[in-house]
């Protein structure tokens, strides 16, 4: 499952996680634990995060059509057989030094253009059309083949997607904004920033604050992560935080990892661990599991403090226990497995809310 992991999802940065506590309260006993109710808790927000909907699907294309209009962004050089690096010291040692601001996000050529759908193209192409905010660019929304997973032939407008340069000279800040029928689906900000550490170690920060709407349900998040690379020793230092909530119920999930990584080997993560949260009503489920090199899984679900479930088998095939020595049913396995799946789920949703930083300089 961790392989299956978004590690990366705006940043594309490899994750491994900090070390996960294991809960020891003295509440209720983990016997209280009922992972069928649990998962019938987040069923709700399980079916938004794995939701594939028109919005997120115009998300990336927007991305890839600035990314084909020549704003490529400086964020993620990739080179084959390496992992991706957001921005290298070098380029962010000459910022400092020089003294120079955060960059615009869009060239200028771009300000004020809207994009529009082109079949002969297969993708968004800027246009002489009129409407787009002067410090962003606009995309038009249409109706999304199901089955292409592109625009409908012929094109049904449905909306537009804004894209607007928030960031001042300490940041860059990307506002994302979409709306249909004159009904908001999207309002969002992503802002990335850059600090020096020393002549060789320095930090970026990526963080997104918002919701995302299928005009019905809304997805509440804040989204941050934070790589700190360190030349003295070759390594990248990680820390990722996620919470997403169904707006109007009361349940939450949150995402936790941090960790060092050498990216100069074959296998650049040695253990990882995650800390996935479940916030239902006054109910908390946590899961703390680690990852060791070779896909061994150890971990416990702790339920309001006490251990209930623990964890064990590898990433393909996880194992779990109750604490007590009791059988699970296999209802409650299915259950937990559900539950599981949820750290995929959180690293999906996030890869597709970063998609519009992908394409743009910053």
């Amino acid at each position: 499952m961790f392989r299956n992991l978004r590690w990366t999802a705006f940043l594309a940065l490899l994750v491994a996680g900090a070390a996960a506590c294991s809960d020891n309260g003295t509440g209720p006993s983990g016997g209280d634990f009922d992972p069928q109710a649990t998962e019938q808790a987040t069923e709700n927000l399980q079916a938004r995060l794995n939701s594939d909907s028109d919005i997120l699907v115009s998300l990336g294309l927007a991305a890839d059509g600035l990314a084909q209009a020549g704003a490529v962004s400086m964020v993620m050089p990739v080179e084959p057989g390496r992992a991706p690096v957001p921005m290298s010291a070098q380029v962010l040692r000459g910022y400092a030094s020089a003294g120079v601001s955060a960059e615009p996000v869009f060239p200028s050529n771009l300000l004020g253009v809207t994009f529009e759908w082109s079949f002969d193209l297969g993708r968004y192409e800027p246009t002489a059309r009129a409407g787009a905010p002067a410090d962003g660019v606009r995309f038009i929304l249409y109706a999304i083949d199901p089955l292409t997973r592109q625009p409908a032939e012929p094109l049904n407008e449905v909306g537009f997607l804004d894209l607007t340069d928030e960031g001042d000279a300490a940041a860059t800040r990307l506002g994302i904004y979409a709306e249909s029928g004159g009904t908001p689906l999207v309002d969002y900000f992503i802002e990335a920033s850059y600090a020096l550490l020393s002549d060789q170690d320095f930090s970026v920060t990526a963080s997104a604050e918002g919701y995302v709407s299928d005009g019905s349900e809304q997805l509440d998040f804040l989204l941050e992560e934070t790589a700190t690379f360190l030349g003295s020793t070759g390594t990248i230092g990680l820390d990722v935080s996620y919470w997403l909530s169904l707006a109007g119920e009361d349940v939450s999930v949150s995402l936790e990892i941090g960790g060092e990584f050498d990216f100069s080997g074959e296998n650049p993560v040695d253990a990882a661990t995650a800390r996935l949260t479940i916030q239902n009503g006054s109910d908390t489920a946590v899961f703390n599991m680690t990852l060791a090199s070779d896909n061994t899984l150890d971990g416990v679900i702790t339920y309001n403090g006490a251990p209930a479930i623990l964890i064990g088998g590898t990433e393909a095939d996880p194992v779990f226990t109750r604490a007590d020595g009791e059988p699970l049913a296999s209802e409650d396995v299915a259950a937990l497995l559900q539950l599981f799946n949820l750290l995929d789920d959180v690293f999906e949703i996030a890869e597709n809310l970063f998609q519009p930083f992908g394409g743009i300089g910053v």
